[in-house]
Formats: structure tokens, C-alpha cells, sequence
């Protein structure tokens, strides 16, 4: 597979990104993300794909954050899942949603 690239762009050209910046430009600012309770440098606990979640990814690329966060619900289960108790040797419990 080859990919056709332009090498003469010198890395102040604007490219793609200006011509995207008509179209995308001026959704959201920081300062509404953070209005509409989104905080782009916590956690979230919104499932993958969710519209919570894309909204949290979304304020970090505006925050110029990295997207994703290591306390980040991950799973796309219907509940939480809690941490087994080693001592007692339990198992993983799935709780779910209400």
C-alpha cells in the first residue's frame, strides 16, 4: 500500500487545517465544556462511544489534554464491576445499572 504525500509543505502551511477550520471551527471553547459540566482533566466514568464520553474526549483535544485519562471507565458492560476481596476469595461482582 502506498500513500501519495506533498513534501514541498513546509510545516507553517495551514493545509487541511484551514480548510477544516471553516467547517469545525467555533463549536466549543474550553470555557463552554466546562458549562455544560465536562471537566477535561478528570476521569470519567462514561461508557466507550457514549455521548458523555465524546464529549469529555472532545473537551481534551480542545484543552490540548492528552485523550485519554488512566482512571477512565474502560469496560462496556451494563454495570461496574468491583474488585474481588483477595482475603476471603471472592470473585469479581457485577453490579448492575438502575
Amino acid at each position: 500500500m502506498s500513500f501519495a504525500y506533498d513534501s514541498d509543505l513546509e510545516p507553517t502551511d495551514e493545509g487541511l487545517a484551514a480548510e477544516l477550520g471553516d467547517e469545525y471551527g467555533g463549536f466549543f471553547s474550553d470555557e463552554d465544556y466546562l458549562a455544560i459540566g465536562v471537566d477535561p482533566a478528570q476521569p470519567t466514568v462514561a461508557k466507550p462511544g457514549s455521548e458523555e464520553k465524546v464529549l469529555t474526549l472532545a473537551a481534551r483535544y480542545a484543552a490540548g489534554l492528552p485523550l485519554w485519562h488512566t482512571e477512565d471507565r474502560y469496560d462496556h458492560g451494563p454495570g461496574q464491576v468491583e474488585p474481588a476481596d483477595s482475603s476471603r476469595g471472592e470473585e469479581f461482582v457485577l453490579e448492575e445499572d438502575e
